[in-house]
């Protein structure tokens, strides 16, 4: 195995539970990696505010990517080193679409995340990472141009809308889900797998010398783009397929077990030298 210097990793159900609780041997395994000189940089779909308080807590605030890749930058003062918003023109196209769907679509902006209205989907995912939720009455009212587009979805017709969503927008943005009842929309050409490159490039390190965790759609670029790939025992079957291990579900904080084994052959090489 190559000297491993960078691991990048998903948030939300791979180092989170899916009560969005941050196991403390997952929290335990990080710190041991950073103090062996490994750079971990935290990959989600989150904005830079829905990621603050892990980032801090596992002292990796200074260098995340948010907004699958929309946005990096440091999330303790908010200051982007890269920032590729959705236009407003296609943004607003998407809110009236998905609204019209029933696939409740949430604004992530730079003043928090805006909706057309509070129906329980939306109002739950601003709960999950404590952000502000603004409910315009016409999508003219929406701010700025938009980070994201998060569309919710609980009801059985959500594949249907999420169907729809990835026909009509896939060949003009990057459209991915972060979960069943989560489709992820951004700006064309940004994914985690381009935000990692340039991260990697940033830093000097080779992609060899890269290890990475997820376990949804929106991280399988970067599984692949990585030299080791890990995840945990909930991710999707083609997740899975990409690791070099996996470990248990994110329940029982599993990828701290996929740490264990990477930082377990970075030691075996170590000493075979």
């Amino acid at each position: 195995m190559p000297d491993l210097r960078l691991f990048v990793t998903d948030v939300d159900r791979t180092l989170l539970t899916h009560d969005h609780a941050l196991p403390s041997r997952v929290a335990g395994a990080l710190s041991a990696m950073q103090d062996a000189g490994v750079r971990v940089i935290l990959a989600t779909a989150r904005s830079p505010a829905g990621l603050r308080p892990y980032a801090e807590r596992l002292r990796a605030s200074d260098l995340a990517i948010c907004f699958n890749g929309g946005w990096i930058g440091d999330v303790s003062t908010s200051t982007a080193l890269s920032r590729q918003p959705i236009e407003r023109r296609i943004a607003l196209e998407v809110m009236q679409v998905a609204q019209a769907a029933g696939a409740n679509p949430m604004w992530f902006g730079s003043s928090g995340i805006h909706v057309l209205d509070d129906s329980e989907p939306v109002a739950r995912e601003a709960r999950i990472t404590s952000e502000s939720l603004v409910v315009v009455s016409h999508v003219d009212e929406l701010p700025g141009e938009p980070g994201k587009i998060m569309c919710v979805a609980l009801a059985p017709s959500a594949g249907r809308a999420f169907d729809l969503l990835r026909e009509q927008f896939g060949p003009r943005l990057s459209v991915s889900a972060s979960h069943a009842r989560l489709l992820e929309i951004g700006p064309p050409g940004v994914s985690k797998l381009t935000a990692v490159e340039a991260v990697a490039s940033w830093l000097g390190i080779a992609r060899e010398d890269c290890a990475a965790a997820g376990d949804a759609e929106n991280d399988l670029g970067m599984l692949g783009w990585a030299g080791t790939a890990v995840t945990v025992e909930n991710a999707l079957p083609e997740v899975r397929k990409l690791a070099s291990f996996v470990g248990s579900s994110c329940d029982s904080g599993g990828v701290a077990d996929g740490i264990a084994w990477l930082m377990s052959r970075q030691t075996a090489q170590a000493e075979a030298f």
